[in-house]
């Protein structure tokens, strides 16, 4: 009778380690600072005007939302949209984000930023305005899942001369 009390008690315990809900992973120092390093990275490839190694930095599934257009999804979309973004001038990126956080394998990062616009023939400007990173840890790897962007300048109305 003992033995069938043990072998019971032990079944009990198993099956409830089996049903309860895996620990979430915690959102920690670690990964502030690999964001933190990520986002450098992320500066110093786009002021490279190295597109294929921009898009590197995005999920395959990835979503970008530039302003005053339409969004673009996935990773090769997202190299040829800033293959089209480096010809038309963007340079001199950088950010200062606000706020990073996140919850278990989701992050995000929040703040301003800066570049120059430099279109052939065009005007050089300089741009600000705010963004949203959301990253996801794929296997010990944060990816870009969403980005999104907004100008804190009306948009540039090409001249009609």
């Amino acid at each position: 009778m003992r033995t069938m009390n043990v072998v019971a008690a032990s079944l009990l315990a198993l099956s409830l380690t089996a049903c309860s809900a895996p620990k979430e992973r915690e959102f920690g120092q670690a990964d502030l600072a690999a964001l933190k390093t990520l986002l450098q990275e992320f500066v110093v490839t786009y002021n490279a005007a190295d597109a294929a190694k921009v898009a590197s930095f995005f999920a395959g599934t990835a979503v970008v939302m530039p302003p005053n257009a339409s969004s673009v999804r996935g990773v090769e979309p997202i190299e040829q949209y800033y293959v089209g973004r480096f010809a038309e001038g963007a340079s001199d990126l950088s950010l200062e984000p606000r706020d990073i956080s996140g919850a278990g394998t989701i992050a995000y990062v929040s703040g301003d930023y800066r570049l120059n616009m430099a279109p052939p023939g065009g005007q050089e400007r300089r741009d600000r305005g705010k963004f949203l990173f959301v990253f996801r840890d794929l296997r010990g790897s944060w990816k870009l899942e969403y980005l999104m962007f907004s100008s804190d300048f009306p948009p540039v109305v090409p001249s009609t001369n």
